[in-house]
């Protein structure tokens, strides 16, 4: 409470809240700190980047058993933050079905807007390493941070890198892995050299050469393991490149479909399906101009201000 009263006292000696008719706020501490302010506040609009009771089916499969005890807690704090607020925006479609049957009480309040991509344009050339198969292009990428520890290494991470390693091995494409360095791939795999076709290119690109890395792809693998907002898939509509996910997709962006947006495989077959993908190029053609579409129609900065708008103006 008193860190809480202290970031409301922050707040008010540099802004005037009466000035701002609408406030986004996340889950947790920016909500409760909005609600101490309400009563300057318009309009209040809770960002649901995710709901931990809706993931319970995902992270028991997982092994993180201890969620069970974190089911109902979890329940009441996001009923609480819902009523904080004016509107709540899932970002997914599965938290935002999540939300509508457990909180009907209240379902008037909640929304589904998927996000846009944040992407910084920097001016002028930024003097950075790129490395020599960027240049080269037509590789396949993916991205994955092996650096990270817990639960998302064993169950994301490690799986992503697995499979890029395994579609090296087994073919002649180049793969660039981004995300990661070659240290801590041999922490993750120890005594497994990465084949010669396998580019660990590292990490923390500018926004200008991520965009390259992603211009001169030829397919991006974008494996989803958990229900709630994927930033690599979102990266890759964003770039419009052809790319294959798992089924998970399905539960999170119903509206992106098989073939047409995206390749909708699965964790056994990606390998198999990437390949056969590589083969020609017709069907990456129609997935690149799907993924544009796709983009546009459901995830763009446009949709997102038209929605921004009714909702200050009701």
């Amino acid at each position: 409470m008193l860190r809480l009263n202290l970031c409301a006292e922050v707040i008010k000696s540099f802004l005037n809240i009466e000035d701002y008719d609408v406030v986004f706020a996340t889950p947790r501490l920016p909500i409760l700190l909005v609600k101490t302010l309400s009563h300057q506040i318009g309009v209040v609009v809770l960002r649901l980047w995710s709901i931990r009771a809706a993931k319970l089916k995902d992270n028991l499969r997982f092994g993180a058993y201890e969620d069970a005890f974190l089911f109902i807690p979890s329940l009441i704090a996001n009923l609480y933050y819902i009523l904080s607020s004016t509107y709540a925006i899932a970002v997914d479609h599965a938290t935002y079905a999540f939300a509508k049957k457990a909180y009907s009480i209240v379902a008037n309040r909640v929304l589904k807007v998927y996000p846009p991509y944040g992407f910084i344009q920097e001016k002028g050339e930024v003097e950075e390493a790129i490395p020599e198969i960027v240049d080269k292009g037509g590789y396949v990428l993916g991205l994955t941070v092996l650096g990270k520890k817990g639960a998302y290494l064993k169950f994301e991470a490690k799986p992503h890198a697995a499979v890029l390693y395994l579609l090296a091995k087994k073919t002649r494409h180049d793969v660039v892995l981004v995300g990661s360095s070659y240290d801590e791939w041999k922490r993750v795999f120890p005594g497994i050299e990465p084949p010669r076709n396998l580019h660990i290119i590292g990490k923390g690109f500018s926004d200008n050469t991520l965009a390259k890395i992603y211009r001169n792809a030829r397919l991006v693998i974008t494996p989803i393991t958990n229900r709630n907002i994927s930033n690599r898939l979102l990266e890759a509509l964003f770039y419009g490149k052809p790319t294959i996910t798992t089924e998970v997709v399905k539960h999170i962006h119903p509206e992106l479909k098989h073939k047409k947006h995206v390749f909708v495989s699965n964790w056994d077959a990606i390998i198999g399906d990437s390949i056969r993908l590589l083969e020609g190029d017709d069907l990456l053609e129609n997935l690149e101009q799907g993924a544009r579409e796709a983009y546009n129609r459901f995830f763009s900065t446009r949709l997102n201000t038209e929605v921004v708008r009714r909702l200050v103006l009701e």
